[in-house]
């Protein structure tokens, strides 16, 4: 499950790895609660809520995916995840990140916390994207002990959706990452590739399309976000070798305490 969509928006939403720069330009994010439905050839297999909260230092963001339907039946597999983040100068920084998985025999859950302190020679007002910070990523993954040391901002497999969500504009080329999944620190590279409409709460809706590839490009994740909805993601479709293999969209979401926004039956899919 730990590969399926169930931390689809998280990995999938990596398999979701988002951007690195200029985290918290641009207003804050509103409170939100998004449901999405995880379907394979046409089938929905699970559901996964979504919530952001602010807090005293930042944020805190947080998913839980359960099994739907037939696919219920026959196992019970649950994820839920955490992403602590705090303000930090104008930026967002990500502090601690939880995962816990259930019903799979073997120890996928992580525990990392995120240590930050100015680098050496780093300017004060230089671009996250730049070498401003030292960071130190210590905990555990899948058993196993973490300890990484590197320069500049990282997120995880879940928190990178806020950056993802403050920075990506009809201007946005390319969208730089570094993030952390099962324990290894790698850089990521979102790219837009266009726009496309798109029914969601009976109104047709202009979105924006990333598209993100592995290192052999046997494998793709695109995400589909809706600015007219602080950029949430509406789609995330994970390919691989050319061919569809999971997707995730939205099914309701409700912003601060504005009334709930849902799918309707003649909504595209």
């Amino acid at each position: 499950m730990r590969n399926a969509p169930a931390v689809f928006l998280t990995g999938l939403l990596l398999c979701l790895a988002t951007l690195v720069s200029r985290a918290a330009e641009g207003p804050a994010l509103p409170d939100f609660d998004a449901r999405y439905a995880i379907t394979k050839y046409g089938i929905k297999l699970a559901e996964a809520q979504y919530r952001l909260q602010a807090t005293a230092e930042g944020y805190r963001m947080e998913q839980h995916t359960r099994l739907y339907g037939m696919a219920a039946l026959f196992r019970h597999d649950t994820v839920d995840a955490s992403s602590r983040i705090e303000r930090r100068d104008g930026q967002l920084l990500l502090r601690e990140f939880v995962y816990r998985q259930t019903g799979d025999e073997e120890n996928h859950d992580e525990h990392l916390q995120f240590d930050y302190q100015e680098a050496d020679g780093a300017e004060k007002n230089a671009p996250p994207q730049g070498k401003r910070w030292l960071t130190r990523i210590h905990g555990t993954s899948h058993g196993k002990p973490v300890a990484i040391e590197t320069r500049g901002e990282v997120w995880d497999v879940l928190s990178f959706q806020l950056p993802l969500m403050l920075r990506a504009s009809r201007q946005t080329q390319d969208i730089p990452l570094m993030a952390v999944l099962n324990g290894e620190l790698d850089q990521y590279h979102f790219r837009r590739i266009g726009e496309t409409d798109y029914v969601f709460a009976g109104k047709t809706r202009r979105l924006l399309k990333l598209t993100r590839r592995n290192h052999d490009g046997t494998r793709e994740l695109q995400i589909w976000l809706a600015p007219s909805l602080h950029n949430l993601p509406v789609v995330v479709e994970n390919y691989r070798d050319g061919e569809l293999h999971s997707r995730m969209h939205l099914e309701s979401v409700r912003f601060d305490q504005q009334p709930e926004l849902k799918a309707q039956e003649d909504d595209d899919e």
